[in-house]
Order: C-alpha cells, then structure tokens, then sequence
C-alpha cells in the first residue's frame, strides 16, 4: 500500500484523492505515509502491527510430551501428539537408531469396561505412521466402544516399544436402540456388587476419563 501512496504523492495527488483512488480512509493514508517517513528517519523500527503479529505468533512446538485423543463420530476418533527432543534421545539411545530411522506407529486398545492394563484389550490393530506426522484419523472403529491409544517405536528387534499413552475415548452412540445396553453394570454399582461402575448413562459419550471404565 505505502507504495501506492508514494507514487500517487509525486504525482500531487493529496491524501484525500489518495484515499479515494485507493479505496480507503484518509486517515489510513495519512498513517502509512507518517510511518513511513519515522522508518527512513530511523531504519530499525518495526511497524505496529507487525509488532503485535510477531507477538501473537504460536509456537510450532511446546517440547512436551503428550497424546490426545478427541471423537468425531461414532466410527472415527482423532488423535494428535507431541514428542519432546528428551524423549527422543532417550529412544534412540534405547533402540540404538537415530529417531528419523525409527519406525513411528500408533496402537489402538479397544478397552470396553475393563481395567485396562496394557495388555488385556479386546483388541488391539496397530497404524504405521509417516514420519514428520504428529496427528491422524482413525476409521472404522465401533459405536459406542472405549479405545485408547499409544504412540511407540518399532524396534529393531520389530517389537512395539510404547513412549505414550494417550486418554480414554467413547465413541458416540450410533443408534437409539444402544441406550441401556450397560443398565445392568450400573444395577450391579448401585445396589453395591461392585466397588465402581462399568459403565455411566449418565455420562456424555464425548466425555474422557483417566481411568478406563
């Protein structure tokens, strides 16, 4: 714009014509032109708004180490994560590979109502993830159902080496006719035959929990 402004000014053109001709206030014009003059009188100022631009700027990474695993229908879940550089050496150092070599994939726990412990899933089917990848969408899971999700290596030995884990999840109910398909494990909760439900009505299915159901 401050180019537009200089040439109309040595045509002769007044800030008002400038404005018009340029489809703006005078007072923007009039802005510009002044700013424009206080960066030749002193070349390291930054303009205002590139200023505040540069303050509002997200970070592209935190260093933390983390995986979030978030619904979008009854049949597909979005998981993202991040890795720190200290989890990264220490992978490496533990494998023997250098990170980028290191085959990144994701395994997906169906773990419906049990305590889940890492290795009791109902099933479990595994992602391999492109590398420079740090999020991904999961088709094809079960209405109504709790999965889990964690980000690991394939080691040289081709062994899942798991570095995080994710929450836990419900899928969306699909259809009404899924509504009270766990009344009895809440029964069973309330009457005092279990310590702690299997399974919450009362809870929204977009809900998450730290321990699993």
């Amino acid at each position: 714009m401050i180019e537009q402004i200089l040439a109309l000014r040595e045509e002769g053109y007044s800030f008002r014509k400038i404005a018009k001709e340029l489809g703006t206030t005078v007072g923007k014009v009039q802005y510009r032109y002044q700013k424009y003059l206080q960066q030749q009188e002193n070349p390291n100022t930054v303009e205002e708004d590139e200023q505040i631009q540069f303050l509002q700027s997200i970070p592209a990474s935190y260093d933390r180490d983390e995986v979030t695993l978030l619904p979008q229908s009854p049949t597909v879940l979005h998981v993202f994560w991040e890795i720190s550089e200290s989890l990264r050496q220490m992978t490496e150092h533990q494998c023997r590979l250098p990170w980028h070599e290191l085959r990144k994939q994701l395994r997906v726990y169906d773990c419906t109502m049990i305590e889940f412990n890492g290795h009791n899933a109902h099933k479990f089917f595994d992602i391999v993830i492109p590398e420079m990848t740090n999020n991904w969408t999961i088709h094809n899971l079960e209405p109504n159902r709790t999965y889990m999700v964690d980000f690991g290596v394939v080691t040289r030995q081709q062994t899942f080496l798991s570095l995080l884990r994710s929450n836990a999840i419900d899928t969306p109910r699909s259809t009404d006719s899924e509504k009270g398909l766990h009344v009895n494990a809440v029964h069973e909760w309330k009457h005092g035959q279990t310590t702690e439900p299997k399974w919450l009505e009362h809870f929204s299915t977009y809900s998450y929990y730290e321990t699993v159901k």
